[in-house]
């Protein structure tokens, strides 16, 4: 018998091992939103440890989307996202040691608003596909 919760865990893994990068890429930013809200959530609350894992969880999602950035094809676009997810990985570092939540608010809404993005863009590169 699964371990409760496993369903879930399951579902969302056939989810990303099912998606294209383009898919990819907006699951791993929704992901870094909620591990975002995660962190501030434990940071508001003095909970030290989940403050932690949520910030690990999240530097460790920009690294995996910064190490798919390809400067060969995204030329000024994929250095523009080198350089933000750099700068929101220093962010974060610096919540971690402060509990500055005035930084991680910060981080958490350019994180929302370039999940939008992405989902907006995937949306439409979908479209144009069934329309092709």
């Amino acid at each position: 018998m699964p371990a409760p919760g496993h369903a879930p865990h399951a579902y969302r893994q056939v989810q990303v091992d099912g998606a294209d990068h383009r898919r990819l890429v907006v699951l791993l930013t929704q992901a870094l939103v909620k591990f975002l809200g995660r962190a501030r959530d434990a940071v508001a609350e003095g909970d030290l440890e989940t403050k932690a894992t949520a910030l690990a969880r999240a530097r460790a999602i920009l690294s995996e989307l910064y190490c798919s950035l390809d400067e060969a094809a995204g030329g000024d676009l994929a250095r523009n996202l080198q350089a933000l997810y750099s700068h929101w990985h220093e962010e974060l570092v610096s919540v971690d040691l402060e509990d500055d939540l005035e930084r991680l608010d910060y981080v958490i809404s350019c994180a929302q608003q370039l999940a939008e993005a992405w989902q907006e863009a995937y949306r439409i590169c979908q479209n144009q596909q069934r329309a092709a």
